[in-house]
């Protein structure tokens, strides 16, 4: 019989909340960017991320 690893739902939920919050703010930072970046500039950047 397989035994699986006990797994501290807090902890997953502390992780879950904390992994929301760090997305969140790179989401913020990137757009602050993306707002004073001008356009060519970070479409090259975009479309060479994309691409590859």
């Amino acid at each position: 019989m397989k035994k699986f690893p006990k797994i501290d739902l807090k902890e997953l939920e502390e992780d879950k909340k904390r992994n929301h919050e760090q997305r969140l703010e790179f989401v913020r930072i990137y757009a602050k960017w993306v707002k004073k970046t001008p356009n060519k500039v970070w479409s090259k950047q975009h479309k060479e991320f994309i691409d590859n």
